[in-house]
């Protein structure tokens, strides 16, 4: 890494190049290792279901294709094709000829690689990379040569193609598969690997690409299957935005019946990369997908809906916490955030039928929602997870709800008070009916522990705050992290570089506070054998990387002794958490 960025170096060598590439993105990587285009395995679905199937295969003798689905001339639709296969049509690479293969992907701009493993060992594990990118494809890398197994185009992004051959320059960003993937393992034995009855689905939407959420099967990794995909306009489906909030996939009992569900927020609402306080026409909504089938379990918006809630007039792009509080296997609670500013409670009641399933309130509105006329410092909007922590502090046991704003469409502005906030909820078991809530939580109600780095708080209070003011603009866009009682939470300021000799590209910081109070719990801006107290600068570091730094991540490498790493993007260092871990194994005796 260098050292002065928080980038990889300009001598580096990642693990599939063929030669050092650097910090220079079209080099290496698995682009470097994408099959000639004469042997790609490139899908879409047109013909729905098997996504291998002579009908679904994208090349020239398939007849479900034609140039409309492309978006091109009728005359071009056999150029396309080869091209969307890797055939070098415009020489790509300046080597004189166009018959070779141009080995190119897209972006995977705000896109989180998702890792299954399909067996092996500890030491050599068999694995497959799926990853999304902005040319409208989901690519099956193989992990251990960074070699492409297969690549989906759907048909929602296919007609774009053309666009992409032609490769003419646009005055704006356009986007194709933009969203994270979630693996999940249905039937999942807790042994390592895919064997018996387990089956791995990849739930995903398109965030700024469009308003379509996809489950594909990959429990053969070499036969992807579409298994589901819903829009806007599916009926049940008239509120979806941007599908901006990442599945997640739990287990309910509906009606008697458990099943394995999809649950997203109604996604993003465009008209709010208008700077200002609006409410929206969609992504104002909740959904609930039977996983294996594609059917509409349970919704919640403002009409039309199995929980109708007048509030609901902010789009949620956030993905949901969903918690198994009683842990016995089924989700019964979820969290989350929308573009008012308000936090959302909603209650699972399993068992009964889909009217009766959820019940649900606003428990806080720490944004415009909240005031009558909000100025635009107000319009604190909610785009990340919540991270849900439980505690048991002097004799009480509660969940504390954590989650900054930051608005995540227009990064540079700096006219919002932004903060990060960690919202008590109190009544961890009982189910609160949608009518009984109360007036939510308000930014006043929270205790400012801004300028005070030694705070004391009664264990009945709602909770805190903490304003991003270390810089002009400060704001969070990532979701948070609870590690040991440690709440780990990256912020981004526009304008100002952690390094003077780098063109500015903004500030990242990464704060370590207790989740309890916020107070930091380590020295970080001052010598170690320094006597002197803690102080509002203790509780964050300054990242050497520019741009938009993630969320941190925790790696456990075994020359640690178990001790943690923590890693924001490629930049690592040590959260301060010197105690080993303990492996503790437990079995459940069946009573």
């Amino acid at each position: 890494m260098n050292p002065d960025t928080g980038f990889f170096g300009n001598e580096a060598f990642s693990f599939w190049s063929p030669a050092v590439d650097g910090d220079r993105a079209p080099e290496g990587g698995a682009a470097s290792k994408l099959p000639a285009y004469t042997e790609r395995n490139v899908y879409t679905d047109v013909s729905g279901g098997m996504l291998t199937s002579v009908g679904n295969r994208v090349e020239v003798a398939n007849g479900n294709i034609d140039n409309v689905d492309l978006g091109a001339p009728a005359l071009e639709r056999d150029n396309v094709i080869k091209w969307l296969n890797g055939l070098d049509l415009f020489d790509e690479d300046d080597d004189g000829s166009i018959t070779d293969t141009r080995r190119q992907m897209g972006d995977p701009f705000h896109v989180r690689p998702s890792t299954v493993i399909y067996g092996g060992d500890v030491d050599n594990p068999d694995a497959v990379i799926f990853v999304s990118t902005n040319d409208g494809m989901m690519h099956a890398v193989d992990a251990d040569t960074g070699a492409e197994l297969w690549a989906y185009v759907p048909e929602e992004t296919m007609e774009r193609s053309y666009e992409l051959y032609l490769d003419q320059p646009s005055p704006n960003r356009r986007y194709g598969l933009d969203g994270d993937i979630r693996a999940y393992v249905y039937k999942d034995d807790g042994v390592p690997g895919i064997s018996g009855e387990e089956r791995v689905f990849l739930s995903f939407g398109m965030r700024r690409g469009g308003d379509t959420v996809y489950t594909i099967e990959v429990t053969n990794r070499n036969a992807p299957k579409l298994i589901w995909k819903v829009s806007n306009g599916d009926v049940g489906f008239d509120q979806l935005g941007q599908t901006w909030s990442t599945p997640v996939i739990a287990e309910v009992n509906v009606s008697g019946q458990r099943k394995p569900v999809a649950i997203f927020g109604g996604g993003y609402d465009d008209g709010q990369d208008n700077p200002g306080y609006r409410e929206d026409s969609v992504g104002n909504a909740i959904y609930m997908v039977d996983l294996l089938t594609g059917d509409l379990v349970w919704n919640a918006s403002r009409v039309n809906a199995n929980l109708e809630l007048d509030e609901m007039t902010h789009s949620i792009p956030a993905p949901l916490a969903v918690v198994d509080v009683s842990q016995n296997g089924l989700a019964d609670r979820m969290y989350v955030g929308d573009m008012g500013g308000r936090v959302w409670r909603f209650d699972i009641v399993n068992g009964s039928d889909p009217n009766d399933l959820v019940e649900g309130g606003v428990i806080a509105s720490l944004g415009g929602a909240a005031l009558e006329t909000p100025t635009q410092a107000d319009t604190r909007r909610f785009y990340a997870q919540p991270d849900i922590v439980p505690i048991i502090a002097r004799d009480r046991f509660l969940l504390t709800v954590n989650l900054g704003s930051g608005y995540r469409a227009h990064p540079l502005d700096t006219d919002i008070d932004d903060a990060f906030f960690s919202v008590r909820d109190f009544k961890v078991f009982d189910v609160i009916p949608s009518d009984e809530y109360g007036e939510p939580l308000t930014v006043t109600d929270l205790v400012d522990i801004t300028l005070d780095p030694n705070p004391t708080l009664d264990i009945e209070e709602d909770g805190w705050r903490l304003s991003m003011v270390q810089s002009g603009g400060e704001k969070i866009l990532s979701q948070s992290f609870t590690f040991q009682g440690t709440l780990f939470f990256s912020s981004f300021s526009p304008g100002g570089s952690a390094n003077a000799c780098v063109a500015s590209t903004g500030l990242n910081r990464l704060y370590r506070v207790n989740v309890l109070d916020g107070s930091p719990n380590t020295n970080l801006d001052r010598p170690v054998d320094d006597p002197e107290e803690l102080t509002e600068e203790d509780r964050f570091t300054e990242l050497k990387q520019g741009g938009i730094a993630p969320q941190p991540v925790f790696l456990f490498p075994r020359d640690r002794s178990d001790r943690p790493i923590a890693c924001i993007g490629v930049e690592c260092l040590d959260p301060g958490i010197n105690n080993s871990l303990v492996r503790t194994f437990w079995t459940q005796d069946g009573t």
